[in-house]
């Protein structure tokens, strides 16, 4: 038990360090784009604290390989690329969390999607949405769990299938499960415990983000080769859609300036000789 408060402890001070140095589809009038990439990324093990605003985490045994950012599949809602996760086995486990939105009220968000591709898996599993929380409130101590999107309860939205992008709305109807008990709601992946997102803001209406909003492929999906783009989460005040991309890509003369042709690419991963090989390429797309 003490081990437990300890790491507790050590967590939120370290997500207050993140929050305090952060870097906002389509129900706002404005929303962000904003490119990720490996760069952005710091890898950890599983159950430490977050030490950056974007942290690829993977559990003991799971290879790195698990997460990688790619070219493609296909042609992905944003940008050249994904993020693609391979869990071979039923025990590896691999998920990309973010900690800009700590403190928000889950009942200011109007905007939570993400889409998907599948080359390979068992059943209807995809790579699941995760969301971090303090149902109580920051008044109230205690309140953490786990809410979780999985496509596979959101039938209803479409039949999941091979080789193809596919878009998913958890906002509104969207049915997810808590990993503990909640206002209104008991813990694990029934049809008993499913509340939609409605439901658990009118439960929980002091509930807010206390960790990681992201995507995880965790343990019993070995087997699932997948890829995830265009993870999306907005409020009325703003709104942010996160681009999963292998290398950025120069779309404008200010991608070229102050040196910056060294750390762009053209559409197909070419690097710039120098600024005026950017801006002719953002000038003519060639």
């Amino acid at each position: 038990m003490k081990s437990r408060k300890l790491f507790i402890f050590t967590f939120v001070v370290a997500v207050a360090f993140i929050a305090a140095n952060t870097i906002g589809f389509a129900q706002n009038p404005a929303c962000n784009t904003v490119v990720v990439t490996e760069d952005n990324v710091t890898r950890q093990a599983e159950n430490t604290p977050p030490t950056d605003n974007w942290v690829l985490y993977t559990r003991a045994g799971t290879p790195a390989t698990a997460g990688q950012f790619v070219t493609g599949p296909g042609q992905p809602p944003l940008g050249v690329g994904s993020f693609q996760t391979i869990t071979a086995t039923g025990s590896e486990k691999v998920f990309l969390f973010n900690y800009d939105h700590i403190g928000t009220r889950l009942a200011d968000i109007t905007k939570l999607s993400y889409s998907t591709y599948r080359t390979a898996g068992a059943g209807n599993q995809l790579p699941a949405l995760n969301l971090e929380i303090d149902f109580n409130g920051p008044e109230v101590a205690g309140g953490f769990s786990t809410l979780v999107f999985e496509p596979v309860y959101n039938l209803d939205q479409q039949a999941v299938a091979n080789d193809t992008w596919q878009s998913w709305d958890a906002f509104g109807n969207g049915i997810w499960w808590s990993t503990r008990p909640i206002n209104g709601q008991c813990a694990g992946a029934t049809s008993t415990c499913d509340k939609t997102w409605t439901e658990i803001v009118q439960n929980n209406p002091d509930a807010t983000i206390l960790g990681g909003y992201g995507i995880n492929q965790g343990s019993g999906n070995g087997g699932l080769n997948a890829n995830t783009d265009a993870l999306a989460i907005g409020t009325d005040a703003s709104c942010v859609v996160y681009n999963f991309d292998p290398y950025r890509v120069a779309t404008n003369r200010d991608d070229c300036k102050n040196g910056g042709y060294k750390i762009v690419r053209d559409a197909d991963g070419n690097e710039f000789k120098n600024q005026g090989q950017c801006v002719s390429y953002v000038s003519s797309g060639k």
